[in-house]
């Protein structure tokens, strides 16, 4: 049910408007635009009140490129969350993080969960359960079977993040959530707003940021 709501396998650009949230109540606004793809394409661009854009980032072919013109420094390495999260503010794989983005549960990471569900208020709730330890929790919407909230667990069901999607929107041939928030342990809090969401026709070639010339890249692993 899930899956026939979802946006389909197209790749879709946003503007967004980011609010960050650290540890010590510190906001920090940002807009930025957005291409992504399922399962692990992404590329972000910052749009600054005044002059060019100072921030770039893409996930491509598993690796993190991102370049910083105001250091006129250009960094890549593996697109894992070590690495994605010293720019981005979330600690998770990067075919998970784009799923979030996309208000897409990510893909089970236990081939075969065992699964419980139940009415919670006026939401359905999925749980998935391996080796007997809850994993992660759905709520979905059953007037229009779209997921609403996901919150995975870590060991001893401490929880590791939690997502809520709002104000979905028909994109393409499925809905999209135009508002996300995501919350984990240890990660500052991210809230997304995103206008102009639409689908487009782009090559996976177009994600991977270019080096710029006369740069050489600084390796974000040892």
């Amino acid at each position: 049910a899930l899956a026939a709501s979802a946006p389909a396998d197209q790749t879709f650009t946003a503007t967004a408007r980011i609010e960050i949230i650290n540890h010590q109540g510190e906001r920090y606004p940002l807009k930025i635009a957005v291409m992504m793809k399922r399962p692990a394409l992404l590329r972000l661009e910052s749009i600054p009140l005044l002059g060019p854009p100072d921030f770039f980032l893409s996930v491509a072919k598993d690796e993190l490129r991102v370049y910083l013109p105001g250091k006129n420094a250009f960094y890549t390495g593996r697109a894992v969350p070590q690495n994605i999260s010293r720019f981005f503010p979330i600690f998770m794989p990067a075919a998970e993080m784009i799923s979030l983005l996309m208000g897409i549960a990510p893909d089970n990471r236990e081939e075969s969960p065992a699964l419980r569900g139940e009415q919670e208020e006026r939401y359905y709730r999925v749980d998935g359960y391996a080796a007997d330890r809850r994993t992660r929790s759905l709520w979905i919407d059953p007037s229009g079977n779209r997921l609403v909230r996901i919150r995975t667990f870590a060991e001893g069901e401490t929880v590791a993040y939690e997502a809520a999607f709002a104000e979905h929107a028909p994109i393409g041939e499925g809905f999209m959530p135009q508002r996300v928030t995501i919350t984990g342990d240890g990660m500052a809090a991210l809230s997304l707003r995103y206008t102009d969401l639409r689908p487009i026709a782009a090559d996976p070639e177009s994600f991977p940021l270019p080096i710029p010339e006369g740069i050489t890249p600084i390796l974000l692993d040892p």
